[in-house]
């Protein structure tokens, strides 16, 4: 190779590059803290930007198809009503759902405690019931129980000490916690703001943002780019609203169940179920958990059943309703989503099963449009072969 002025910069540039990648392999640590620093300074701009993401899959509906006969009829002023409103009615009908759900759930949980409370001292004497039972029954288990010597005095002593500390350290931490919730309140309120105005002035963002590609970069690149960003925003805009409806979807299931076989807490589980199904594979664990130890408390052979009516709902809907139901919102085959799911759950746990399903849609149409551009160059290459051998 000729040492030339253009071979002399590739040399020079690849050597830079070696000695930037092995810098950063060294200080890989320090990346972490960098993007914490980043994170918390930036933080209510992320948060405001995810904040208006969501709320824009529902806006977006009261725009299109909600506004649909207003849109057509009215050209002149409706449209600078249009945004505001939906904008309004939006945030009307996540406040009115939380609220609802708050009104169900909190007097259904208030009514759970003090029905937990009553049952406490029934279900520890059938305990001792059933123990003595098995003593009675099986002598060489009731002896081994009366040789456990419980030392009561020294465990209600170490509690008491472990709960000075603990008080002492909470009385220590009172500034700390004051001033990370006024700080957190603060940067809710901010990200509350830039999520308004982002959602009011999105089409300008947007504008903004491809005349900064369109000046930087070629106009082929900028394109694909604004492309890809709009297969990202449509597949994990159509991911939140799939996992929505499988959720609502999962928790009528479980609340019909609960009643037909007479299960108690049928709401306040079949609401936590709606709310844990956000999370896939570990929000069905959870809802197992403590549905089954809810019930446990009042009937522990209930428990033992609510744990099969569980499982077998679990099955049925990771293997019918998930699939299909979200599949179909971000255009993956069944297949694909079971695999984007444990892929996802084995390399980065809850957060890859959240993400990798819409990052698996946006790698399906890309495979699929390359596949069909590489088989059509491929069909046209092959015909002038066979016109030559005619």
């Amino acid at each position: 190779m000729e040492l030339n002025k253009s071979n002399m910069k590739k040399i020079m540039l690849l050597i830079a590059f070696g000695i930037t990648v092995y810098l950063g392999l060294q200080n890989l640590h320090r990346f972490s803290d960098l993007a914490g620093s980043l994170g918390s300074i930036f933080e209510p701009f992320l948060l405001g930007s995810a904040f208006a993401f969501i709320l824009n899959v529902l806006m977006r509906q009261i725009e299109t198809r909600l506004f649909a006969p207003l849109n057509r009829r009215y050209t002149r002023r409706w449209p600078k009503v249009r945004r505001p409103l939906s904008i309004f009615l939006s945030l009307l009908i996540v406040i009115g759902i939380i609220v609802m759900i708050l009104f169900i759930v909190v007097p259904e949980l208030i009514k759970t405690i003090v029905n937990l409370t009553n049952n406490i001292p029934g279900f520890f004497n059938q305990m001792q019931n059933s123990l003595t039972d098995i003593s009675n029954k099986y002598p060489d288990v009731g002896e081994y129980f009366r040789k456990v010597n419980i030392d009561w005095s020294n465990i209600s002593q170490m509690l008491a000490v472990n709960g000075q500390k603990l008080a002492s350290s909470l009385v220590g931490s009172t500034v700390m916690v004051t001033t990370n919730v006024f700080h957190g309140a603060i940067t809710l309120v901010l990200s509350f703001v830039i999520a308004l105005n982002i959602l009011a002035q999105k089409e300008k963002l947007q504008a903004q943002a491809k005349r900064v590609l369109y000046a930087y970069l070629p106009d082929a690149k900028a394109q694909r780019i604004v492309w890809l960003c709009s297969l990202t925003n449509k597949a994990f805009s159509n991911f939140i609203a799939g996992q929505c409806t499988e959720a609502c979807i999962l928790g009528t299931l479980c609340f019909i169940g609960m009643n037909i076989f007479q299960f108690p807490y049928a709401l306040l589980i079949s609401v936590f179920v709606a709310f844990m199904a956000l999370i896939p594979i570990v929000g069905s664990f959870l809802s197992t958990v403590i549905g089954a130890l809810l019930i446990l408390i009042v009937s522990p052979i209930q428990a033992v059943w609510y744990v099969v009516f569980f499982v077998v709902l679990q099955q049925l809907e990771g293997n019918l309703i998930y699939p299909h139901v979200v599949g179909s919102k971000v255009g993956l085959p069944v297949l694909w989503v079971l695999a984007a799911i444990t892929i996802g759950g084995n390399m980065f746990g809850v957060l890859g099963m959240v993400i990798n399903i819409p990052i698996c849609s946006i790698l399906y149409v890309l495979l699929k449009e390359d596949v069909s551009k590489r088989l059509k160059n491929k069909k046209n290459q092959d015909k002038p072969l066979r016109n030559t051998e005619k």
